[in-house]
């Protein structure tokens, strides 16, 4: 979906896609508190080939591993960032410091409370620390409305970062 909207404002789209698939055991899965399941590099690109049926100028490639080796301590300039997958507070830290000068970053997993009060340790899991940090240095964050309930305990919300 977040391809398609940006043909509304570029001809070209090209998708990167850093994951670590299925080349990790379910414990790594569990450690990083990713609840929805290990997704496939197959499936993924089974999601993504209809765009470039769709679209000539989009194309996309994924970095197989975990970023943790394959992006952290890197520079990488994006149009535009989504952070999501390992919900450990360094992983994220570790991937927003490789994107942060892109333009516009996304991170998912931004954990309130639920209708219990109940949340995730947020010293550990969540974006909730380093878009915090971002926001005190005084970037400009917006925190989306919508909220997805979490398995783990709270709501997961989208915190939008814009340079």
């Amino acid at each position: 979906a977040m391809c398609s909207r940006a043909f509304d404002l570029v001809e070209d789209v090209v998708y990167t896609g850093y994951d670590v698939f299925e080349t990790m055991p379910q414990s790594f899965q569990d450690d990083a508190m990713n609840g929805k399941g290990m997704p496939t590099q197959a499936e993924a690109k089974a999601r993504l080939m209809p765009l470039t049926n769709w679209r000539n100028g989009f194309s996309f490639n994924f970095i197989v591993g975990d970023t943790r080796d394959t992006l952290h301590g890197r520079h990488v300039k994006a149009d535009f960032a989504f952070i999501d997958g390992d919900h450990r507070v360094e992983a994220i830290r570790g991937d927003y410091e490789a994107l942060k000068d892109s333009p516009v970053i996304v991170f998912d997993d931004y954990y309130c409370q639920d209708a219990n009060g109940i949340t995730v340790d947020l010293t550990k899991f969540g974006a909730n620390v380093v878009v915090d940090e971002i926001r005190a240095a005084g970037g400009n964050v917006e925190i989306l409305p919508v909220a997805d309930p979490c398995k783990h305990g709270g709501v997961i919300k989208l915190a939008v970062v814009r340079r």
